[in-house]
């Protein structure tokens, strides 16, 4: 009887709410250990996740039938997921020597005679790298799970900016003080904006993603309707209220991570950030005209009062001088660091790429691996990544992969479009705008840089792609 009772639950009654708030609490954990790109943190997000799994699987053991019902609605995402955990477990797997030679001939050339082979050739790697796959995959279907209405959805997108404002100050404090330690076996400096990340461009990277959800945020601010007043007295309280309201509060936290991401001084980072709120901005004037003044109106109050004047008081003419002595540095040979600098080590793994079409060297190899494909002319500078993700994700992963890995964003690219020109729920549609701005600019970013190398940085787009899914479902509930 009692399990009968329980059957009937409806899914709002799943007693979830700490694990969801742990999810929230992982989102802001995962930057602050140096993006937590080191083992020990790596280890620390498996256990986090297997952790939130048994929560789940505790939260949802009456309701078994409920969430399998729930994940169906979610399919692609999770299958491609899983095929991405599949493929980096496949690499690691003693496999006949003759399954390899047909899958990786040169892989099975590396191992000489070995009657078992596997298709990485660098297995603690690979095995790291596998273990990560499987965190973000669990990340991905606690999220679907917990977020059932607009107001977890709407929780969710706050922490996040509230997540980039707290790098954005601890970034400013430590730049400010040219702060420079010795922290987890690695020397940091703080002459440059980096936040708890190692790398600037990897704080970059991370502002990107958060203002990009920051803005959707916005976006579904301004399309509430506010009352109207005839007498000036009332009008006057609504103008004061609205200066102190959460509208303007969130306003204030974007204007914080733009100074910081100008901060940064990243070329790339900067730029994927204008071109994709831009880009974004006219796709909603193709797709969505009804909701066009409000994004043309945020976009304008983003140019205007955060480049013109914030940016020119920060220092956003650094930026630009960056990117025009880029340009001179490829005509010229300037000392700034030019585009043909930036991609050379992409541009000397393509070879790795072509000896390893198909299933790649394996997960994190690359570094290694690429030390047999340094040219005379590229000299012995050690190189731990590409500056590259799509050519970093093909050489360890191989094409397909690659493949997994760009048709579950481009399919979250889909949805978030149409989510776009369809929905008329302001929250669902501000953050499809959002993660849809996020998309594009991680994908420009990646060009030139290797965001989806570090975990905190991929752990929180995998979030943001699961929150695109969660907001195009018309079955998501409105919060009470």
């Amino acid at each position: 009887m009692m399990a009968k009772i329980h059957s009937e639950l409806p899914e709002q009654e799943v007693a979830d709410r700490y694990l969801f708030g742990g999810l929230l609490a992982l989102l802001v954990f995962a930057p602050l250990p140096l993006g937590s790109n080191r083992y020990w943190a790596h280890g620390l997000l498996l256990l986090f996740a297997l952790m939130m799994l048994l929560g789940l699987a505790w939260a949802w053991r009456h309701k078994l039938s409920s969430a399998l019902r729930r994940l169906q609605g979610y399919a692609w995402p999770i299958s491609l997921l899983a095929c991405v955990v599949l493929w980096s477990w496949l690499q690691n797997l003693p496999l006949p020597a003759a399954w390899v030679q047909f899958l990786s001939p040169m892989a099975a050339a590396a191992q000489g005679q070995a009657v078992q082979m596997t298709l990485s050739l660098d297995n603690f790697q690979s095995r790291d790298m596998a273990s990560l796959a499987f965190t973000y995959f669990s990340v991905f279907l606690v999220a679907v799970l917990t977020v059932r209405d607009t107001g977890r959805l709407d929780k969710m997108a706050q922490v996040l900016v509230w997540s980039g404002v707290l790098q954005a100050v601890l970034g400013v404090a430590l730049f400010s003080a040219h702060a420079e330690y010795r922290l987890f076996y690695a020397n940091v400096s703080h002459l440059r904006m980096i936040g708890s990340f190692v790398y600037h461009n990897s704080l970059a990277g991370y502002l990107c993603m958060c203002l990009s959800i920051g803005i959707g945020l916005m976006l579904a601010r301004l399309g509430e309707k506010s009352p109207k007043h005839n007498h000036w007295k009332a009008r006057v309280v609504v103008a004061v209220s609205f200066m102190l309201g959460p509208k303007m509060r969130l306003r204030m936290l974007l204007i914080v991570m733009v100074i910081a991401l100008v901060l940064t001084r990243s070329r790339m980072g900067n730029s994927a950030f204008f071109i994709s709120m831009l880009a974004v901005g006219l796709l909603v004037l193709a797709v969505a005209r009804k909701n066009a003044p409000h994004t043309l109106v945020l976009i304008a109050s983003l140019i205007i009062v955060d480049v013109v004047v914030v940016g020119s008081w920060v220092g956003l003419e650094k930026v630009v001088e960056r990117i025009e002595q880029t340009e001179l540095a490829v005509a010229d040979g300037g000392e700034a660091e030019s585009v043909q600098a930036r991609t050379e080590a992409a541009r000397t793994a393509l070879p790795m790429v072509r000896d390893f079409p198909l299933a790649g060297t394996g997960g994190g190899s690359f570094y290694n691996v690429f030390l047999g494909y340094r040219t005379p002319s590229y000299g012995y500078t050690y190189v731990d990544h590409t500056h590259n993700d799509f050519v970093e994700i093909a050489t360890d992963y191989g094409l397909v992969g690659l493949g997994l890995f760009g048709s579950l964003v481009a399919l979250t690219l889909a949805v978030s479009i149409k989510t776009l020109a369809r929905r008329r729920s302001r929250l669902p549609w501000g953050i499809s705008f959002g993660v849809t701005m996020a998309i594009v600019a991680l994908l420009l970013h990646s060009l030139v840089d290797f965001n989806l190398q570090i975990p905190s940085n991929a752990l929180t787009i995998v979030v943001i792609l699961a929150m695109g899914w969660i907001a195009s479902k018309p079955t998501i509930r409105s919060s009470t």
